[in-house]
């Protein structure tokens, strides 16, 4: 008989779960049966409960047998989850808009564009196709999201939290002045925004966009004397949303190059410009850029939605690289990622330290002033 599936769908930490929340296949191993040899549901849940309490136990390790790393490893990962937990709490005595933070959650209307209302009302292809822009045939898309008021209720919470004390977590290693919004309480509202978008994400993109089961939800902040842009790179998404919540700007490009391995995934293919309360929609695997910012100062939601359906079937191969046929974009190389970037552009003032990092492209030509960090990388046809 075959078990379940288990995977815990919110943000949680711990050492015996793959990256998606999913269980190991020693949980699976240790499942208790009943005299027919099956895991029914109630075994289920008792297993997961063991699991929760004193996870060793699940896999029937004796702890005194467990390597020290292991029991380590367990240790941190219940800090992050009660450090987690300790903010939210503390945090929530503060909020200044507790309408985010209602339970159950709750978008309402007027703090959607209207035309994204009704799209999500009706949820025909042709109510999401009305409100789509088109910028590049199955790859980016833009469409008014939020109204006006809604982008002030979420700038307003954020610099509060900002201002409040509390310690965030960052993003990621690119971006050192987001937060994340799963981690101040924001959690069940992004789930509700992610069923409003799952419809709009399965049309367009059929296979990464269907049953998402996951997010990481950030906001990211670029002004001067702190991130004034984002260097070149694709996101561990299988499907990303980026909203502009403002504030007042100028400077407000997010280049496009290709999809990750193709021969052409660093030559450029467009330029978006964020306009407030607009979204932009792609698959993580498309690499981008942000421009620096000219002046003023700018917000963005970001949405990374996760399939664990995907990122197990066929469909879902990380790809190999293949050969670049011609000279990148200078727009489209990265200083954090590329090897090879200071062979097309000198590295940004203070990134000198990235030079020898990052990875070597595979390609079939050469060019004057090449230098040696990626030779052996050529292709020998």
């Amino acid at each position: 008989h075959a078990a379940a599936v288990v995977r815990f769908r919110g943000v949680f930490h711990h050492a015996l779960t793959d990256d998606s929340g999913g269980m190991l296949m020693p949980f699976y191993r240790a499942l208790p049966r009943d005299d027919r040899g099956a895991c029914t549901v109630a075994l289920m849940l008792q297993a997961v409960h063991t699991f929760l309490v004193d996870p060793l136990r699940a896999w029937k390790i004796p702890s005194e047998k467990a390597p020290s790393s292991f029991r380590d490893a367990l240790a941190m990962h219940r800090k992050m989850n009660r450090d987690r937990l300790a903010i939210i709490r503390k945090y929530a005595s503060q909020v200044r808009h507790k309408e985010l933070f209602a339970a159950p959650p709750e978008l309402r209307p007027e703090w959607l564009d209207p035309a994204f209302a009704d799209a999500v009302k009706s949820n025909t292809p042709d109510a999401w196709r009305k409100i789509l822009t088109e910028h590049l045939p199955g790859e980016v898309y833009s469409f008014r999201l939020l109204s006006e008021q809604f982008c002030q209720m979420l700038v307003d919470e954020i610099f509060n939290f900002y201002g409040c004390g509390l310690p965030a977590r960052r993003p990621n290693s690119m971006n050192a002045y987001g937060i994340i919004l799963n981690e101040i309480g924001l959690e069940p509202l992004i789930d509700e925004l992610q069923r409003m978008l799952q419809p709009l994400g399965e049309m367009l993109f059929p296979c990464a966009g269907a049953a998402w089961d996951g997010h990481h939800c950030f906001i990211v902040r670029y002004r001067a004397g702190e991130d004034l842009g984002l260097d070149m790179h694709t996101d561990d998404s299988d499907v990303t949303f980026n909203l502009c919540l403002g504030l007042d700007f100028t400077g407000a490009g997010l280049q496009f190059c290709g999809q990750m391995g193709a021969p052409d995934h660093r030559k450029h293919t467009m330029t978006y410009t964020h306009v407030k309360g607009s979204c932009v929609c792609h698959l993580g695997r498309k690499r981008h850029g942000a421009d620096d910012i000219a002046s003023g100062e700018r917000l963005n939601l970001i949405l990374w939605n996760h399939s664990s359906t995907y990122r197990q079937s066929d469909d879902y191969v990380k790809p190999a690289y293949e050969a670049e046929v011609e000279k990148p974009d200078p727009v489209c190389v990265s200083y954090t990622h590329d090897r090879d970037y200071g062979n097309f552009k000198d590295y940004p003032l203070g990134k000198e330290k990235f030079k020898g990092r990052g990875w070597c492209p595979r390609r079939t030509f050469e060019y004057p002033g090449f230098e040696p960090d990626c030779e052996s990388e050529l292709s020998d046809t």
